[in-house]
Parts: structure tokens; C-alpha cells; sequence
């Protein structure tokens, strides 16, 4: 890229050096384009209607981006576990029983 860039410099005409344009405008001459008011109390009222809109699009994307993820985004982190607890029953004092699946195998145990 860096030899394509110089490359492009070499090949380009030299030119003489040009003399600046000359301002055709005093300092301090403010210009106005046509059919725009030229001082501020000839301005409508209430310019600059589109930045609430900007910032209710941004709220909207974000509120749909977080509703997305929420309910059918993939898990970011998958369990990869090889015991997994299924199920699990209460006996009594300190007492119950669960559901644990190891390599696609049920187990009942007693605990």
C-alpha cells in the first residue's frame, strides 16, 4: 500500500507553485444563501427538531437490540459440564433425592 501511494505521488504533474486565491469578501462579512434569514430574529423558532428523533432511534435500537438478545440470542457461555443435576426431592431431615445425568446416563441417587 505504502509503495502504491508512492507510486501515485510520483506520477502525478508538478505544478508552479500558485499564489493564494484572494478573499473576495471583507473580514467580518457574514453571507447568507438565499431565502435564509439574515439575523437571528428573522430565524424561525425551534431549529434543530431532528436530535430528539436521533435519540429516540438510539433508544429504540438499543431497547430491540437488548429484547433480541434476551429471548432468541444463542448463549454466549455453554455449560460444558459432564454432571448435570436434573431433578431433586426432598425426604426429610437432611435427606433427598436427585436426578443426575453423566454422558447421556440417568442416575437416582440418594443423598
Amino acid at each position: 500500500m505504502v509503495v502504491g501511494c508512492a507510486v501515485l505521488e510520483t506520477a502525478q504533474p508538478m505544478k508552479a507553485a500558485e499564489a493564494p486565491p484572494v478573499d473576495p469578501h471583507p473580514a467580518g462579512t457574514v453571507i447568507f444563501p438565499a431565502g435564509v434569514p439574515a439575523s437571528a430574529a428573522d430565524r424561525p423558532a425551534g431549529g434543530g427538531g431532528g436530535t430528539w428523533v436521533f435519540a429516540v432511534a438510539v433508544l429504540l435500537a438499543a431497547g430491540g437490540f437488548y429484547f433480541w438478545r434476551k429471548n432468541f440470542a444463542m448463549p454466549s457461555v455453554r455449560r460444558s459440564a459432564g454432571l448435570v443435576v436434573e431433578e431433586t426431592r426432598a425426604l426429610g431431615n437432611r435427606q433427598f433425592l436427585l436426578v443426575a445425568v453423566c454422558d447421556r446416563r440417568r442416575f437416582l441417587l440418594g443423598v
